[in-house]
């Protein structure tokens, strides 16, 4: 019953004072209606993306060289680092030089002020978060629809820009560390190609396992001639029947024989010979190896140097575009039918609770409480 006779109370209250809600509250609704219209319109542009895989800019995959299958679509990993580009100040100072935000938010360029005041101005009308399907979303506010489109595509391409120039960025240190080392195996290869053409001009091995097959058979050739001229001369000597001049040739072409195998055991300059091959050989051998060693792996670095040269000098997007934003029809902000409706119910509900205190303590008197305090 006492709840009641309470309610009751505040409802008869506010029925004596509703002259005064009612002017408060139309106070409130005439100053919410022009705040509101006082206020600027703006326009929320939004664009969509996915982290591209790295693996687009590895010249392994490009060109082959591995078996893996290749991702298009980053890792968390990869749509951290994107969200981390998305909200550096890199990329701040970009959009307020490329979109003269001085201007657009009239703001002193020349203050330390002012160039903090566009900072925290511009990234209170944007943001770039994770939405819900993993994604990168960048969304920018403005007073003009057309630049807001305009302002959330460019800073999507800067963190394209960004994010590539970090992925080129090893590639360049990579690039150079190649260069410096095939400059090194460059020289190396010289060196040896010097020193394999000593030993060859010394030793004239030119074509070592064809040169010893030529050398074994001349020798097997001269070996032959002589035990047949030999045989020859032996019969063929004490034989009177034999003209002198016949015998005189025979001993000819021993001795030429005899010459020649002499010749192939010597140790002379010049004619390849098989003491000179045999000591030669390995030394030739192992500088010819060496020699072909250092051109394979120059040939590798090479192709691996003009691998990375062509992946480098290609343009792969670091990221995969969903949505590009284009120029909002409707305003995003401000909704004045709810600034105007919260105004009315905030300035009702102070009205009321100030009505209410003035009536419970009408009946005090102010001033003798104030004299008793003194």
């Amino acid at each position: 019953m006492n709840n009641r006779d309470n309610l009751l109370g505040v409802f008869q209250t506010m029925y004596r004072w509703r002259k005064t809600i009612r002017n408060v509250c139309l106070i409130a609704l005439v100053g919410s209606i022009a705040l509101s219209l006082t206020l600027k319109n703006y326009f929320q542009a939004s664009t969509i993306f996915y982290p591209a895989s790295p693996e687009l800019a590895s010249p392994e995959q490009i060109f082959g060289a591995t078996g893996q299958v290749m991702r298009y679509f980053g890792n968390d990993h990869d749509l951290d680092r994107i969200h981390e580009i998305a909200n550096s100040s890199e990329l701040v100072d970009y959009m307020v030089h490329r979109f003269r935000l001085y201007e657009v938010y009239g703001l002193d360029s020349t203050s330390l002020k002012g160039r903090a005041k566009v900072r925290e101005y511009f990234r209170s009308l944007y943001v770039a978060q994770k939405n819900k399907n993993d994604a990168i979303e960048i969304s920018v506010e403005d007073t003009d629809p057309q630049r807001a489109a305009e302002m959330a595509n460019a800073a999507r391409d800067k963190v394209n820009e960004i994010a590539q120039r970090l992925i080129k960025s090893s590639q360049s240190r990579l690039l150079a560390a190649f260069e410096e080392n095939i400059k090194n195996k460059t020289a190396e290869l010289e060196v040896l190609s010097d020193s394999l053409r000593g030993l060859q001009a010394q030793y004239g091995i030119y074509y070592g396992s064809e040169q010893g097959e030529q050398l074994a058979a001349q020798l097997l050739a001269a070996e032959a001639e002589i035990t047949r001229g030999r045989a020859r001369l032996e019969v063929l000597s004490n034989n009177p029947h034999i003209p002198r001049d016949t015998v005189e040739y025979i001993k000819a072409n021993l001795r030429a024989y005899e010459r020649e195998r002499q010749n192939l055991l010597a140790t002379g300059q010049g004619n390849v010979t098989i003491k000179g091959f045999n000591e030669g050989l390995p030394k030739v051998a192992v500088m010819t190896d060496l020699h072909f060693q250092a051109r394979k792996q120059l040939s590798f670095d090479l192709e691996r140097y003009n691998q990375i040269r062509a992946t480098f000098n290609t343009d792969i997007p670091a990221v995969q575009i969903v949505e590009v934003a284009e120029p909002p029809l409707l305003k995003s902000r401000p909704k004045r039918s709810v600034i105007v409706l919260a105004s009315v119910v905030a300035a009702f509900l102070f009205a009321v609770l100030g009505v209410l205190v003035a009536e419970a303590y009408r009946d005090f008197n102010w001033k003798d409480i104030a004299r008793s305090d003194a």
